[in-house]
């Protein structure tokens, strides 16, 4: 369903992800910087990675909008609310993320930021997870 588009290095293009039936991404960075991807592959989940720490003992909580699976360390969920985004035409939007651009339709978008939202309610603040694991490192502390 989803799938990464790769485009040459030398392009300076980030990795897209976005649904395998769809041109919306392609057509937006061709039309953009006139540039056509190298390869695709298939890809089973959208990583909302924002950028910035991540701890590798914690699990990743997978839910599905849509059809689509999403994955997302509950250390990230605190700024997967502030990560920027703008509309690709009338129904769908780029999601700009640590390590690719996200392309997905809008109403999809909008979900995904609703289950985010209730994750934020439930899963324990990323920071004060940093927080706690660094309480005992002398001089490093965790910026608010």
């Amino acid at each position: 369903m989803l799938e990464a588009i790769h485009y040459n290095p030398h392009s300076r293009i980030r990795m897209h992800i976005s649904l395998a039936s769809a041109s919306v991404c392609e057509d937006d960075v061709s039309e953009r910087y006139n540039v056509l991807p190298m390869t695709k592959t298939p890809v089973e989940a959208a990583y909302l990675d924002p950028g910035g720490f991540c701890f590798n003992d914690t699990e990743n909580i997978e839910f599905t909008v849509r059809g689509i699976t999403f994955s997302v360390k509950p250390e990230h969920l605190y700024s997967v609310d502030d990560v920027s985004w703008r509309p690709l035409g009338d129904s769908w939007v780029k999601v700009y993320l640590g390590h690719c651009c996200l392309v997905i339709p809008s109403i999809v978008w909008i979900e995904v930021q609703s289950v985010i939202s209730a994750l934020n309610e439930v899963c324990p603040n990323g920071q004060q997870m940093l927080r706690e694991r660094l309480s005992d490192v002398d001089g490093v502390g965790v910026k608010d």
